[in-house]
């Protein structure tokens, strides 16, 4: 019952603390984190690994179709100077032709990353688009510019004859030059522009006479790495998702055991000490399955201990004890005490008339009954020794009113032995009578005996004495000492007997005998 009021407790204490907060806990499973941040780690690892690639084979690309231009440009220069210096046109109109790319389409001039990425899927990875085959693609203009800067041939017949003129956003070229390639936007698309010279030799002097410009697109290079990135991309998807699933189902298999643990720390918690896990995993985990399957066995082992020690002594000094086994040592303290003592009269003689299992059996019910009784007025019961019984209020942890529940103890024996002495009467049963002691004063507490056997008591003059009060006490009859009658004669209303001798004192003995309890006191009682 103590148990079960515990938990209620700790339970109530929860439930206002949540009330409280007004918080109520979300619980995230091990699993779903640890799967979580895995997938966090292969995003970002696909992320950077595509950032990378991106950039890399930008890098590269650009440089190659740069290089392709130039080789181009050259070619044009190295062929046009015959041509531009005899004014024929038609190899000149050739020459710019055969550089441009063909077919012409508009996506090379228009397209963008996001335009790229549909294009990619389109074309390459759903097959809606037949491939064509491009010849020079990306260059999207070249012209020959005289010297005087007219354009003396165009892949666009409409320039032929008109003044040329850088485009916007690209810079003059420096004189002298061999080669020069220049980026530059329009209308927020990318270009470059290639400029190579045409020189001619006359009578050994380098002139120059014109020059060459391509217009590359940079798209052909965004087209190109974005195709290669979606494709790389949708690689890392398929392993990402593979991976997030292959993550799953191995952390649901990593962290079975930690489920198994969570159900049984809560059976503990409501006091189900047989369960037990079995896991067959050999690592930190079925460590820590094993230690729990331990923990539960000596749990159990120790609520088995804890219920047979309650039989034997009471559950203050079981629950100190239990609390801190270092305790149990071979010491005493002085403390002051109130003992009280209890005997059959005419045990010997009953003994002899009767079996011995219904000697035992009359024995324990009285024991019984005086059990209750110490039990409810909260005392200890120290021993039993034959048909005698021996009880101690104010161990282990004295209280104000020691001595008042121990001759309320005393009370209430006799009135519960009367009562049962009149029910055994009435069936024909043998009756018996108690003498009972009651004695306050200092005493040495704690455990007596060896290291093998020890018995927690108290021992000392005052437990003699209250040994002697039950020794002279007739059946029926409460003696109380002068030291317990001064400490509750204000809460119980007292008759005192004539003074009796004792063995171990040399003047009488005060004896008292209490009658009822005062009117105003049984108010105040709360047991």
């Amino acid at each position: 019952m103590a148990k079960k009021t515990v938990k209620k407790t700790e339970s109530t204490d929860v439930e206002k603390q949540a009330k409280k907060t007004g918080q109520k806990k979300v619980l995230l499973p091990l699993g779903a984190k640890f799967s979580f941040f895995v997938g966090l780690l292969l995003v970002v690892i696909m992320i950077i690994v595509t950032v990378y690639i991106y950039n890399w084979a930008g890098d590269a690309l650009e440089k190659e179709v740069k290089e392709k231009g130039i080789a181009i440009a050259k070619n044009i220069a190295n062929n046009t100077a015959d041509p531009l210096l005899k004014n024929d046109d038609l190899p000149l109109v050739i020459l710019t032709k055969e550089a441009v790319q063909s077919p012409m389409t508009k996506e090379v001039a228009d397209t963008g990353l996001l335009n790229g990425i549909i294009g990619v899927i389109k074309n390459d990875l759903l097959g809606l688009k037949e491939a064509a085959e491009i010849k020079n693609e990306g260059i999207l203009g070249a012209v020959i510019v005289k010297s005087n800067g007219m354009i003396i041939s165009a892949d666009n017949v409409k320039l032929i004859g008109t003044q040329y003129e850088l485009p916007e956003g690209a810079k003059p070229v420096k004189p002298g030059l061999d080669v020069f390639v220049q980026d530059y936007t329009q209308k927020g698309l990318g270009y470059i522009d290639i400029y190579v010279p045409v020189a001619t030799v006359l009578n050994g002097e380098k002139y120059t006479i014109g020059e060459v410009h391509l217009t590359i697109a940079r798209s052909v290079v965004t087209k190109v790495v974005t195709g290669a990135v979606v494709k790389i991309g949708l690689i890392i998807l398929t392993v990402l998702f593979v991976g997030i699933i292959v993550s799953i189902m191995l952390v649901n298999f990593m962290v079975r055991p930690i489920g198994y643990l969570v159900k049984g720390v809560r059976a503990i918690g409501e006091g189900n000490y047989d369960v037990e896990i079995k896991s067959k995993s050999n690592d930190e985990l079925g460590l820590l399955t094993d230690i729990f399957n331990d923990t539960a066995k000596s749990l159990k082992e120790k609520e088995l201990l804890k219920g047979a020690f309650s039989r034997y002594v009471s559950s203050e000094v079981m629950n100190e004890v239990l609390n801190d086994p270092t305790k149990l040592s071979l010491h005493g303290k002085r403390v002051r005490a109130t003992m009280l003592f209890t005997d059959i009269r005419g045990f010997t003689a009953m003994s002899e008339t009767m079996q011995p299992e219904e000697v035992v059996a009359v024995i324990n019910e009285y024991l019984t009954v005086q059990t209750d009784k110490v039990f409810k007025w909260k005392g200890v019961l120290d021993k039993f020794v034959g048909d005698c019984v021996m009880a101690v209020y104010g161990v282990p942890m004295p209280k104000d009113d020691d001595s008042y529940r121990a001759v309320r103890t005393a009370m209430d024996i006799r009135e519960s032995v009367d009562k049962l002495n009149v029910i055994r009467k009435r069936v024909g049963q043998i009756t018996v009578g108690l003498g009972i002691g009651v004695n306050t004063g200092d005493v040495v507490s704690g455990n007596m005996g060896s290291p093998q056997k020890m018995d927690y008591t108290v021992i000392g003059d005052n437990v003699n004495l209250a040994a002697r009060l039950e020794a002279n006490a007739p059946a029926g009859r409460v003696y109380v000492s002068e030291s317990t009658y001064l400490e509750t004669k204000d809460r119980i209303e007292y008759k005192e007997l004539d003074a009796i001798m004792v063995k171990g004192k040399k003047e009488p003995v005060r004896v008292f005998d209490p009658i009822k309890v005062i009117e105003s006191e049984k108010k105040q009682v709360q047991i």
